[in-house]
């Protein structure tokens, strides 16, 4: 099944966030005023390596996607990730990686978790399993 599954779909080729997921803004360097801009705003975020040279290999296929968050105060959200990291390993790949952030703001605060599970169960089906650094899968409902 994850043959014809990976025929269908191709993830080895140039599968950005933004081809990935619609309207996302970005990329944002990880390391830049990110936190500030996004300061106060809620929505979904997905993090990825920078540069083509590096990839993931999943079930499906290789991706550079590392993480998909949501927060109602994505620039605190990201401090958080800088400063403790505690989403499995995230602050690791951050210490030995150029990051990208990709970010889309949601209007309604109750539709945060459900537009990250949407986002999570979706490269889940592209690639075999939710983002490296993602403990759990959260449930659509």
């Amino acid at each position: 099944m994850a043959s014809k599954y990976f025929d269908k779909y191709n993830t080895e080729g140039n599968m950005t966030p933004k081809r990935l997921f619609e309207k996302l803004e970005g990329p944002f360097d990880w390391n830049g005023a990110i936190s500030e801009k996004l300061a106060d705003e809620a929505g979904v975020y997905v993090i990825n390596a920078k540069g083509w040279d590096w990839k993931l290999d999943y079930p499906y296929g290789k991706s550079d996607i590392i993480y998909i968050g949501e927060s109602e105060d994505i620039g605190r959200r990201l401090n958080e990730h800088k400063s403790y990291g505690r989403n499995h390993g995230l602050a690791g790949y951050a210490n030995r990686l150029r990051l990208n952030i990709y970010f889309r703001k949601v209007y309604h605060i109750s539709d945060l978790k459900k537009n990250e599970a949407y986002m999570i169960k979706h490269f889940e089906n592209m690639y075999g399993r939710a983002p490296i650094c993602n403990g759990q899968t959260p449930n659509i409902d």
